[in-house]
């Protein structure tokens, strides 16, 4: 199995709470999920965020949660600056009297009237961490953790959602075949995948697995596997000094016209511009 550039499940490293900083040029982080809670602040720039299926757009000044296994991915084509922030479930649970987390349905598009001032009372505190950043002061992980913890507590006072005990069976099941097909395909993007194999792996019908696949995840089966394969070739571009074409080969791509368009459009740049630093960060605005 290849090492993955990216992990299914977030690995806190024995760390309840994880706060970090951003900067990036460019990016694109397939389809993963972890059991953390995650909150995405972006201060410039833009992002494109998934989740389980349905896309955000991100603007300066926002936040989205993404809950615990939640199927996500995120694309920021251009320049940008974010906060990240990882908390444990198991952590929070010693503070719920029935040691249950609730769902957190907290994203722009989902704001009631009466949750927007809440909402941008937590925009200001997300703001809170970014002199925190700048200072580097001594304890800093502790002012920054203090800070996500009043977030959280925002977040389950006022954003709480427990969802129907009986539509919970069904949706386990389908994240979980979800959840296979992903690491499937993480262990053999690079090797030619037909849907008539992956459908006939998983015991289903091509069309009803191409049904499935497009629903639970937004984007049809193909469109996915070459996200993946152009995850490994951005990082190997940036990391490596191979060959730009031996890198391509090696990840699974064919269709050369079409993984130069695709790359494009993930990371506003060529492949070459990436690795020249042609595409500068003079984009990315002061905050």
């Amino acid at each position: 199995m290849k090492q993955a550039i990216y992990r299914h499940l977030f690995d806190l490293e024995g760390k309840n709470i994880a706060v970090n900083f951003r900067d990036n040029r460019g990016s694109y982080v397939p389809s993963h999920w972890h059991p953390a809670i995650e909150l995405l602040y972006i201060l410039n720039g833009s992002a494109d965020i998934t989740i389980n299926g349905k896309k955000h757009t991100l603007i300066p000044g926002e936040f989205i949660v993404i809950n615990s296994n939640d199927i996500h991915e995120a694309q920021c084509a251009q320049a940008y600056f974010e906060i990240c922030i990882h908390i444990s479930k198991e952590f929070l649970e010693t503070y719920m009297s029935k040691s249950q987390v609730p769902r957190l349905l907290c994203n722009r598009d989902s704001l009631t009237k009466e949750q927007l001032p809440h909402y941008l009372a937590l925009c200001q505190k997300f703001k809170e961490l970014v002199p925190i950043f700048i200072q580097q002061p001594l304890a800093m992980d502790l002012a920054s953790e203090a800070i996500a913890m009043k977030i959280m507590f925002e977040l389950l006072n006022h954003f709480a959602v427990y969802p129907s005990t009986e539509k919970i069976p069904d949706t386990a099941k389908n994240q979980n075949r979800l959840k296979e097909i992903i690491v499937y395909i993480a262990e053999h993007y690079a090797q030619p995948i037909s849907l008539e194999e992956i459908s006939a792996h998983f015991g289903l019908n091509r069309e009803y697995f191409c049904r499935f696949f497009k629903q639970q995840m937004g984007v049809n089966f193909s469109r996915h596997v070459n996200q993946v394969r152009l995850a490994h070739i951005y990082h190997d571009v940036i990391n490596t000094q191979d060959p730009i074409m031996e890198i391509i080969d090696r990840h699974g791509f064919t269709n050369y016209k079409l993984f130069h368009k695709l790359f494009k459009e993930f990371y506003g740049c060529t492949p070459r511009e990436l690795r020249q630093g042609d595409k500068l960060k003079s984009d990315l605005k002061p905050f």
